[in-house]
């Protein structure tokens, strides 16, 4: 597991350094996962629609059906790697990042996502891709609520970093 708050010099840059230690070589997928009606839970799905709109063959949000996107993906011949970004109980400050890899993923997971990411990577892992989470500590989770600046700042960072990463790799 990669934290990246707290980290000196250039934070986009140490983001960008941490997803590719765990990436390996090939395209760059993002899948955004969340509820945005809950502030900070939104987070993944906000990263995923705004590089949607540079990258639309490679970033999709749990809106765009997850169990599609994963098929569709692990049917893609050749390596790369699936960046789910999703908020989570990191059990650290408001807006910390962490990159969590596929081996530390639990199988036993109990998710509010309608498909546990543990069986997705599972699925894509089958097929050749790579597979991590980028997790950003929410700060406020209620409904209607608006998002932290926190979570904000996270957001920012991640889709400033992923997008030069997709710049790169994807073309």
């Amino acid at each position: 597991m990669h934290k990246l708050r707290h980290t000196p010099g250039d934070p986009e840059e140490a983001l960008t350094e941490s997803i590719e230690a765990v990436s390996g070589p090939g395209p760059v997928y993002v899948l955004g996962l969340g509820y945005v009606d809950k502030a900070d839970d939104g987070a993944g799905v906000l990263v995923a629609n705004t590089l949607k709109k540079t990258f639309p063959d490679h970033s999709f949000s749990e809106h765009d059906g997850v169990e599609g996107v994963v098929m569709d993906i692990s049917g893609r011949s050749g390596p790369g790697v699936v960046l789910f970004v999703d908020a989570g109980d990191l059990k650290a400050s408001p807006g910390t990042i962490e990159i969590v890899a596929r081996d530390q993923i639990k199988d036993t997971e109990i998710s509010t996502h309608r498909v546990p990411v543990a069986l997705m990577a599972a699925i894509l892992e089958r097929s050749g891709k790579r597979v991590a989470i980028v997790a950003i500590q929410p700060k406020c989770l209620e409904f209607r609520a608006d998002m932290s600046e926190e979570v904000g700042r996270a957001v920012a960072a991640v889709e400033a970093a992923l997008s030069r990463l997709m710049r790169e790799r994807n073309g």
